[in-house]
């Protein structure tokens, strides 16, 4: 399995690494294996990575503060989730990874699709009606 890792602080194009990591073990109970769809790059990722930010991993760690991914797994005791249900990865749970094992508490199934604005409301995104 592939995963973005620093081994040292410093500047991302000098530090951060494409590396192989061992497969995740679990999901133990009360969590889930998320496999990772989309991690993106923020100010924050590349702080951390500098080490000035307040969140300093121990290291070396893989990176990421945030992403989206589809439940591959689920350990006993999860009940809210299932598997191929679209989750929010839980903040810093260090996403630059294909799949990971986070906790189920606070993750909630994400809808496939964006709701369609409902009819005869206004659409900010419309372009305004020209007169005939």
């Amino acid at each position: 399995m592939r995963a973005a890792l620093i081994e040292a602080f410093g500047e991302p194009t000098e530090v951060l690494e494409l590396v192989d990591v061992p497969e995740p073990t679990g999901p133990a109970a009360g969590e889930v294996l998320v496999g990772v769809e989309y991690a993106p790059i923020n100010m924050n990722d590349l702080y951390v990575i500098q080490g000035a930010f307040p969140v300093r991993p121990s290291l070396p760690s893989v990176v990421g503060n945030e992403g989206v991914g589809r439940v591959l797994a689920v350990g006993s005791g999860v009940e809210h989730l299932k598997v191929g249900d679209r989750v929010l990865i839980p903040l810093y749970a260090f996403s630059w990874r294909e799949r990971l094992v986070v906790p189920a508490t606070g993750l909630f199934s994400l809808p496939e699709r964006p709701r369609s604005p409902r009819r005869g409301r206004s659409d900010h995104r419309r372009s305004p009606r020209r007169p005939p």
